[in-house]
């Protein structure tokens, strides 16, 4: 680990997403970088949780090494005797943060995401003075909700804990919708609170339109009103069956509609087997899974983005990457009412169409949204999707919060 000076600043960022999960790479890990890049008295350590190899690429380690990061994988065996795991982790990350931080004059722990802060305000105690909780969601509510935990299950229980301890124990709580915030306020009235959504590249995920022409080109979408899905099936999302239903609908509302699907294999075989999808097979693309930076030609391809997410109670916590994707590339969106702020949003800037639901959506209801949006030129309207992304979901608005939040004391004269 780096050499602390006594007039410098360290942080601990902590995930349990492995450094290599989308959720990481171009979220926590891009803030992370860009925070450095722009130079200040920050050192960083960077602890994930990691399942699988803990070798960087060559680039990365680089790019890594220059923004004065250094990493610590943490090993995690996904099938593994969970909570003895935990503990393992949770008493390495506290011999790791006391050796970390002496020397320092300013030292924060960030958490990011709700499990991963549950770790930093564990370890707080072994040099801290200063806990940030990056996107706080009630991780547990969604379980609950799913029916996987019920809620006298140990699980549910120590979770739940451990959120409203977190709440307890942070100095600042990042919101990443409105609805955080009135549940935090709840628990903890006086806590400093920002709201930020969850944030993404987007001058990097711009429309690319000639790329989005060729996608169109190659798979026979010309002429055709793309509805464009990235994502799973289950869980907190639509199953493969509910979804199928939604696009039966959408195909009889109208005969321009074509579904690009764009998912993990395991859910082709679902898909396929669902109910009415012969009707719908014909136009319908399913493509596999593929990494975030190939997916701009696709979303540069698409008319229609489909947050496929049922409005539960809990949904409202949420804050969707991919909207922030969709918006990006001058995509409107198709959403349910109740989930996330991304609905109010869509609907108040007129940058997408709100359902109550999508299996149970009406022709109607998709031809009215669809007249909406089609009542405004496309080029305006592509235009006011990306504005919105820029002003609510650009990742320069996370990075400028956390320069804010994470004390650096100011330099020597000389250095």
């Amino acid at each position: 680990m780096r050499k602390a000076s006594g007039n410098r600043a360290c942080a601990l960022v902590l995930s349990i997403q492995s450094i290599r999960d989308p959720l990481m790479s171009t979220l926590m890990l891009d803030y992370a970088l860009r925070l450095q890049e722009r130079g200040g008295g920050l050192d960083i350590l960077l602890v994930t949780e990691e399942p699988g190899p803990t070798v960087l690429e060559p680039g990365l380690a680089e790019r890594m090494r220059r923004a004065r990061i250094t990493w610590r994988p943490l090993r995690y065996e996904i099938k593994g005797a969970q909570f003895l795991q935990r503990i393992r982790n949770i008493a390495r990350l506290a011999w790791w943060s006391w050796r970390f931080t002496r020397g320092y004059a300013e030292r924060t722990v960030v958490g990011f995401l709700s499990m991963a802060s549950a770790y930093a305000t564990l370890v707080r105690p072994f040099g801290f003075q200063r806990l940030v909780v990056v996107n706080f969601e009630p991780h547990s509510q969604y379980m609950r909700e799913l029916g996987l935990w019920s809620e006298r299950s140990m699980k549910y229980r120590v979770v739940r804990w451990s959120e409203d301890l977190e709440v307890r124990k942070a100095d600042v709580i990042v919101a990443p919708a409105t609805a955080v915030m009135e549940h935090v306020r709840a628990i903890r009235p006086d806590v400093e609170m920002h709201l930020q959504a969850v944030t993404i590249d987007v001058p990097a995920n711009a429309r690319n339109t000639a790329a989005g022409a060729e996608v169109r080109r190659r798979l026979a979408l010309e002429g055709r009103t793309v509805l464009l899905y990235i994502g799973k099936f289950q869980g907190i999302y639509y199953s493969e069956a509910e979804y199928v239903a939604f696009m039966r609908t959408a195909c009889a509302a109208d005969p321009t509609v074509h579904h690009l699907i764009i998912t993990h294999e395991e859910h082709r075989a679902p898909l396929l087997q669902a109910p009415g999808w012969s009707e719908v097979e014909a136009r319908t693309t399913v493509l596999g899974p593929m990494a975030p930076e190939a997916l701009r030609p696709y979303l540069s391809a698409a008319d229609l983005g489909v947050i496929a997410v049922p409005p539960t109670p809990s949904q409202r916590f949420r804050s969707p990457v991919k909207t922030a994707l969709y918006w990006a590339a001058g995509v409107p969106i198709l959403i349910p009412e109740g989930v996330a702020d991304d609905w109010w949003i869509a609907r108040d800037e007129a940058v997408g169409i709100v359902v109550k639901d999508l299996p149970t959506m009406t022709g109607e209801d998709l031809r009215a949204g669809l007249a909406r949006l089609r009542s405004t030129p496309v080029d305006v309207l592509r235009a006011r999707c990306v504005e919105v992304a820029m002003r609510l979901r650009d990742t320069g608005h996370m990075v400028d919060l956390l320069a804010r939040l994470i004390p650096v004391p100011p330099r020597r004269p000389g250095r």
